[in-house]
């Protein structure tokens, strides 16, 4: 008699990381900060992820597949100005899991865009781009599955 064993046919494992992903920038994104003599810069906030975000097993192989819109609050002010201070928005609409380092664009809205860019940005997106390994590496032993061999 051949018994057939569903649960080893099951070739998909999937898990939603969307709520991990907001927590994880929370953490390794907030507070990112460039200092120099006249300028000091602050993100201090994620104030939104929208999108998908998913670590997935297929065939015995953990991947992950996201694609997001992030915003980041972000303070600023000039050292040698009173009342200087000033906000500004860091906006990624296109973050997803087959991007090269290169593709990333950042639009920054609000006062002083300029020094935001230039200073700031290169150091939120040396942050992101570690992302999918620390999503993979967190998420990697939740979404493994025996297949009873």
């Amino acid at each position: 008699m051949f018994v057939l064993d569903y649960a080893n046919l099951r070739h998909w494992v999937d898990r939603n990381c969307l709520p991990w992903t907001k927590e994880y920038l929370g953490e390794k994104v907030v507070n990112t900060s460039y200092e120099d003599d006249a300028w000091k810069l602050v993100v201090t906030e994620v104030t939104s992820v929208d999108g998908d975000c998913d670590v997935t097993q297929r065939k015995g192989k953990t991947l992950c597949i996201y694609d997001m819109k992030l915003r980041l609050a972000v303070e600023g002010s000039k050292k040698e100005e009173e009342d200087s201070a000033f906000t500004s928005t860091i906006a990624l609409d296109e973050f997803f899991h087959d991007q090269d380092d290169d593709e990333y664009v950042f639009n920054v809205e609000g006062e002083n865009t300029s020094h935001v860019k230039k200073h700031l940005v290169p150091l939120v997106k040396a942050k992101l781009v570690k992302f999918q390994s620390d999503l993979i590496g967190a998420h990697e032993k939740n979404v493994q599955h025996s297949t009873g061999h």
